[in-house]
């Protein structure tokens, strides 16, 4: 088990101990997975939605470089991925994850009834009704560009950061840059995405005084996305380079890209 755990691929992909086993990013979807195989493809290999590897290695990133925090908050937690990892890395930290889904948030209040895991609360609550509480880590991804007012929601996050505390966001960046085919953005998206520079100023604006912005989804993470994003559409020609895919998604985690079609932003 030492050599696993030491296993450069594993540590990419945000693996962590659960109960003395390693287990990958996504792993406690297949507490609800609809069917055998999605069970035993998520007990085994954790999410296999490239984007979400790409994303979770970025934020993993941004997460070695900050104090284990006492309290956190999962804006926009969905299926409840992240903050279950966090449950993992800190697992005596308090979590919150709310999202204004109530099926989301149903979704994720089984999983966690069926780890016992009593640290995590799932509340269904839209931003920016003011928080009555205070994090020592707020994070969100992929939410910004669904929000039509983002300049209130951010003010609400940043009331919600601790003094000390650390905001980390992830959002697409825009323009979008593709290699094998155009896809349309999402029918929730408000927005396409931010600029860097864009990014900075509205998170400045919120509140914070010290903001920092890395590109993801460079060359590799955004080739990688691009492959399986063809295969979910049944595109019989991706669907064998799907290893490339994951190829893809490993090189992306190995640095931080010089551009790209996200951006990370750390603020406090």
């Amino acid at each position: 088990m030492d050599a696993v755990r030491g296993s450069p691929v594993l540590r990419r992909l945000q693996s962590q101990w659960y109960h003395g086993r390693v287990v990958l990013y996504g792993w406690e979807q297949h507490v609800t997975a609809p069917t055998t195989v999605r069970r035993y493809a998520h007990r085994l290999l954790g999410t296999y939605d490239v984007g979400a590897l790409v994303r979770s290695a970025a934020v993993e990133r941004a997460l070695r470089a900050i104090r284990p925090p006492s309290r956190i908050l999962d804006a926009g937690c969905g299926r409840g991925q992240l903050a279950f990892a966090l449950h993992r890395r800190w697992p005596n930290a308090e979590i919150v994850g709310l999202d204004f889904e109530p099926e989301l948030v149903a979704h994720c209040d089984r999983i966690a009834e069926q780890l016992h895991a009593t640290a995590l609360r799932f509340e269904c609550r839209t931003l920016p009704a003011e928080l009555p509480w205070s994090f020592d880590l707020v994070v969100c991804v992929d939410v910004l560009e669904h929000i039509a007012d983002d300049r209130g929601f951010l003010q609400c996050l940043h009331g919600a950061t601790a003094a000390g505390g650390t905001l980390i966001l992830h959002t697409p960046a825009a323009p979008q840059k593709r290699y094998l085919a155009e896809f349309e953005e999402q029918h929730d998206h408000v927005r396409d995405g931010y600029t860097a520079a864009g990014l900075r100023a509205i998170l400045l604006e919120a509140g914070y005084r010290r903001v920092e912005i890395l590109p993801t989804f460079g060359f590799f993470g955004a080739l990688g996305w691009e492959i399986f994003a063809l295969a979910r559409r049944g595109s019989s020609i991706a669907l064998p380079f799907l290893p490339l895919a994951y190829g893809c998604a490993l090189l992306e985690g190995a640095r931080v890209p010089e551009t790209g079609n996200g951006l990370l932003a750390v603020a406090c």
